[in-house]
């Protein structure tokens, strides 16, 4: 019965490393697919701001700012 003492700490620590290796995994994913899919919207709607800016501003007439809108869709 002394012999397998060992197994205990063995196994805590296989299994600390697998909750870690799975904790990166994770992280790694979330990151990934959070970039995918976040920044494109704010893209859009960022781009869709500065147009109205400079349209207000009158850089832009209304065919060029109404062009680029609809590029922008």
């Amino acid at each position: 019965m002394h012999g397998y003492g060992w197994a205990w700490p063995m196994g805590v620590m296989m299994l600390g490393w697998l909750v870690l290796v799975l904790l990166v995994i994770w992280a790694v994913w979330y990151v990934t697919t959070g970039i995918r899919q976040r920044p494109m919207a704010d893209r859009h709607e960022s781009a869709r701001r500065i147009l109205g800016e400079r349209y207000a501003r009158g850089e832009l007439d209304t065919e060029e700012y109404h062009r680029r809108l609809d590029a922008l869709r």
